[in-house]
């Protein structure tokens, strides 16, 4: 998805979705940024948004490739603005936090629930989980095992695999790293997490914004919504618990686009 102004403005944004969902995650808040004067690029990670909901695609994601479509991206949008932010939820939330980490010529990046870590579980644990999980055999398990296809939103796949939940972890795992023993290189890293979210240990991504804190103070901001209703992903407006009339206009501010 591309809203753009015909030249290059003042901002280009990158938002990224989650896993198992599309560029269509952002059908909503992406013409609200680009009403305030930024081209907005989504671009569609691989395997996600095919019409077949219940495809098997997902089983070919490798975090390699996530990793350098979100590279490509933030290349794209540098034609696209003077300046850079990114965005994105879950999935898309580690992809923000490793650029946030590794490129300087992101101004601003708004990780969204990254999943770090799932269901509480400490970095530690999770990382051995990891590793166990992937040298087990790929396995498809409904997101909603009581409403399975009928799952909402029904943009999305229903279905997620567990190699392709483990392969965005190993994202994560490069994030904290890194966060160990180099500073950020964006100019401003914003974590957002909803304080009731159910799928991921915001603990976390808590410890990764104080290390980066304490490599480098300016710019590093850890925020929780208190207010939300227990749910994941708070951006898709298929989504009945999104609250976007509360979350949105957060967002817009956390990005900092505003020209007047």
């Amino acid at each position: 998805m591309l809203l753009d102004h015909g030249d290059r403005a003042p901002w280009a944004v990158v938002l990224f979705h989650g896993l198992t969902n599309n560029p269509g995650q952002f059908r909503t808040l992406a013409p609200q940024i680009h009403a305030l004067g930024a081209n907005v690029y989504v671009p569609r990670m691989p395997f996600h948004g095919y019409a077949d909901r219940l495809t098997n695609a997902l089983a070919g994601l490798r975090a390699e490739e996530l990793v350098a479509q979100a590279a490509a991206a933030v290349d794209i949008a540098r034609g696209l603005g003077e300046r850079v932010a990114v965005l994105g939820i879950s999935m898309g939330g580690l992809q923000c936090a490793y650029l946030g980490a590794v490129r300087d010529d992101v101004a601003v990046s708004v990780p969204i629930a990254p999943d770090f870590s799932v269901l509480g579980l400490p970095a530690g644990v999770m990382a051995f989980v990891r590793s166990v999980v992937l040298a087990l055999p790929n396995l498809f398990l409904w997101w909603d095992p009581r409403v399975r296809e009928a799952m909402r939103p029904l943009t999305a796949y229903p279905r997620f695999c567990t190699h392709a939940l483990m392969q965005t972890l190993r994202i994560g795992d490069t994030v904290r790293r890194l966060a160990y023993t180099t500073a950020p290189r964006a100019s401003a890293i914003r974590t957002i997490v909803n304080r009731a979210d159910p799928a991921v240990n915001n603990a976390v991504a808590h410890d990764i914004d104080r290390l980066w804190r304490s490599r480098r103070a300016a710019g590093i901001d850890y925020v929780e919504y208190a207010d939300l209703p227990e749910n994941h992903d708070i951006i898709d407006p298929g989504n009945p618990m999104a609250r976007t009339d509360i979350v949105y206009p957060r967002l817009i501010d956390a990005l900092a686009i505003r020209t007047s």
